[in-house]
């Protein structure tokens, strides 16, 4: 564990709240530990803990699917809160993405996107969360390891507006594999009959009356089906969604504002 990290740790998160004392020797599991002692309070102790992985495995490409699988077992939670400075947006994950549901709330636990922003915003499309400039999330990704998620992808889960899904890469990915980190909500626009026709031409998709209404009256993203995995959707809050995706931008899409985001759910951080 870098002396740098832990330190970055202990002034970002605690602040005040340490112990008057402060841990002499920051090296290996006993510094680890010490840190986690100079902390006076209990609920702290836990989120420091859940941030830093102790006893937790660094997740790759081998161990992270089952890891995942297991330790979201006993845990029912589907519903997330993304706070921004414009007000909140609730999510509902979908249970039947186990994977995908699995891996953002154990992002969650382990507070990675408390340290991310929205850094890419294409108006009527989509905006994407879950990166950074900063240091903290580089950091926080070489925590809990680098790996991809095997696809979720599935016929009644579409690309309809206010649909959370997670970025892929689209290079030497031909099982769309998607990205362990990176999301979007999309915002969309409404499709015509003939438009939605021409994408069920083009794809091969054959969509129900209901998801061809939802693609007229509310909009959406179709190209994007069958293409990522979607894996919930905002039930609360998309003015809120709308005003970020007003934020004018750079020529790459990055907004010229920074848009930072804090995400919670209620998974115990025991």
């Amino acid at each position: 564990m870098p002396n740098k990290f832990i330190i970055f740790i202990i002034t970002i998160l605690f602040g005040c709240n340490s112990k008057n004392s402060s841990p002499s020797n920051l090296d290996g599991a006993n510094g680890v530990s010490e840190l986690i002692n100079h902390v006076e309070d209990t609920e702290m102790q836990a989120r420091v803990r859940a941030m830093l992985g102790i006893g937790l495995p660094t997740l790759d490409n081998d161990n992270a699917e089952e890891f995942l699988l297991d330790w979201v077992s006993d845990i029912d939670e589907q519903y997330v809160t993304i706070s921004t400075k414009y007000g909140d947006i609730v999510l509902e994950l979908f249970n039947d993405v186990p994977l995908h549901r699995a891996n953002f709330l154990y992002k969650i636990f382990r507070q990675y996107y408390n340290s991310s922003e929205f850094t890419r915003v294409v108006p009527n499309f989509v905006i994407q969360g879950g990166n950074s400039e900063e240091e903290k999330p580089q950091q926080m990704r070489f925590l809990i390891g680098k790996f991809t998620l095997s696809p979720e992808i599935r016929n009644d889960h579409i690309h309809i507006r206010g649909a959370i899904a997670m970025s892929r890469s689209y290079t030497n990915n031909p099982e769309k594999k998607s990205s362990s980190y990176d999301f979007y909500i999309v915002t969309g626009r409404k499709y015509s009959n003939m438009e939605i026709a021409s994408v069920e031409i083009e794809s091969g998709i054959k969509y129900s009356d209901e998801q061809k209404r939802l693609y007229k009256k509310n909009g959406g993203t179709p190209h994007l089906d069958r293409e990522h995995t979607v894996f919930g959707r905002v039930i609360e809050g998309m003015d809120i969604v709308d005003k970020l995706a007003s934020t004018p931008t750079d020529e790459s899409d990055w907004p010229l504002e920074r848009l930072e985001l804090t995400m919670r759910s209620h998974v115990s951080l025991d």
